[in-house]
């Protein structure tokens, strides 16, 4: 049962770093019109966001900077 390997098992000379947390993007895209929208998080938590190109209610600020954001309740996504 304890044969020896015929091949050794290869590993990555260099493993990627992790990737830093980011507590809540500040640019978003609009899902209807795909626009950039900035959330800042100075807005006051109960704030409606809306989108700077066709005026569409993205939600509420307080749930684009709560960790991490309610993406359920959101009409927009974290921009790349």
């Amino acid at each position: 049962m304890t044969e020896e390997r015929r091949r050794p098992i290869l590993r990555l000379k260099n493993p990627p770093a992790a990737k830093p947390v980011v507590a809540a993007p500040s640019r978003w895209k609009c899902k209807p019109c795909g626009a950039m929208v900035t959330v800042t998080g100075e807005e006051p938590a109960d704030d409606i966001v809306r989108c700077p190109a066709c005026n569409a209610k993205l939600g509420v600020a307080g749930d684009f900077s709560s960790d991490p954001p309610e993406l359920s309740r959101l009409r927009a996504r974290p921009a790349v």
